[in-house]
């Protein structure tokens, strides 16, 4: 087992961590900045993986710009104390619950499917993998649709952020 192994297998645990504790954090703040660690430690998993564009663009758009939009719609909804969990917590029930499911998952398709844990083929050093060219053409070539559907749910979710930070006037007559 290489240095390279290990520490993948070390992040994949970071990983599972921090996505743990976006979904069992009770209040929406923590979570989202729990979030901000998830979505930087996956792209390290990038750069292990040598794709140091798609890398950035995580840290970028995700972290920089979807994690911000989410905590302006946690601060713009104006939750009770009592909504935003400052009164409630997640018990170790639910969280040991948690990682038995992602136990069993990963147990039936080890048992299921043992080629998924075959090691893949290694990639060249002189390919375009993971380079903008390569990147771009599968983009903007076979995933255009996809590309084009992520455009209009971003727009949505625009819309969607105005719609609720939308106050009425307490003396308007519009209902």
């Amino acid at each position: 087992m290489t240095g390279l192994d290990i520490s993948f297998y070390i992040l994949a645990i970071f990983l599972l961590g921090s996505s743990a504790l976006v979904a069992f954090r009770p209040r929406p703040i923590e979570a989202a900045l729990w979030l901000i660690l998830h979505f930087f430690l996956t792209s390290i998993l990038y750069v292990i993986m040598g794709s140091h564009f798609v890398a950035i663009i995580q840290l970028l758009v995700y972290a920089g710009a979807i994690v911000v939009l989410f905590t302006f719609v946690i601060l713009l909804l104006n939750l009770n104390p009592e909504e935003l969990g400052l009164k409630t917590s997640v018990s170790w029930a639910s969280f040991v619950l948690f990682l038995g499911g992602i136990g069993a998952v990963l147990l039936c398709l080890h048992v299921a499917t043992p080629e998924l844990l075959a090691p893949l083929s290694e990639v060249e050093r002189a390919s375009d993998f993971g380079s903008i060219e390569s990147f771009s053409r599968a983009l903007l070539g076979r995933y255009v649709w996809g590309f084009e559907v992520a455009g209009v749910v971003l727009l949505l979710a625009v819309v969607g952020v105005g719609l609720l930070a939308y106050k009425k006037p307490k003396g308007s007559k519009l209902s």
